[in-house]
C-alpha cells in the first residue's frame, strides 16, 4: 500500500515541473580571466561614459584574448573601432571630429556588452 504511494507522489514531482513555462536555463561555461576582466573593464568605461579611445584599448585587447567566441569577436570588432579612432585623432594632431569614429567605439561596445551580457548574466560583474 505505502509504495503506490511514494510511486505517485514521485511521478508527481516529476510531472509538475515539466509543465511549468518557466524554461529551465543552461549552464554558462565558466568565463576565463580575459572575459571576465574584459567585461568588468568594459562596465567600468561604459559607467564613465567612456567611448574614447585611448582607455578602450585595454577593455579590447583583454576582450580579443577570451576562449569565448562572441566575446572575442566583439572585443575584435573594438580593436579595429579603437584603432581607427586612435588613428583619426594622432593623424590630426587632435584636430579631427571624433564624433563617427566615438560612435563606432560605441557600437562595437554595445556588441561587446551583449557578449558579456551572454556569458556573465546580467551586471554587476566581479
Amino acid at each position: 500500500m505505502k509504495r503506490p504511494l511514494a510511486t505517485g507522489l514521485l511521478g508527481a514531482a516529476l510531472f509538475l515541473p515539466a509543465c511549468s513555462d518557466a524554461k529551465p536555463q543552461g549552464n554558462r561555461p565558466s568565463p576565463d580571466q580575459y572575459s571576465r576582466s574584459g567585461c568588468i573593464l568594459l562596465a567600468q568605461r561604459l559607467k564613465e561614459n567612456d567611448h574614447g579611445w585611448i582607455l578602450n584599448g585595454s577593455v579590447a585587447t583583454r576582450a580579443v584574448r577570451s576562449t569565448d567566441p562572441a566575446i572575442s569577436a566583439a572585443g575584435k570588432e573594438l580593436v579595429l573601432a579603437v584603432k581607427e579612432a586612435g588613428d583619426l585623432d594622432v593623424g590630426s594632431k587632435g584636430k579631427a571630429d571624433m564624433t563617427q569614429a566615438e560612435a563606432r567605439v560605441t557600437e562595437a561596445q554595445q556588441k561587446l556588452k551583449t557578449a558579456c551580457r551572454d556569458l556573465l548574466g546580467e551586471e554587476p560583474w566581479s
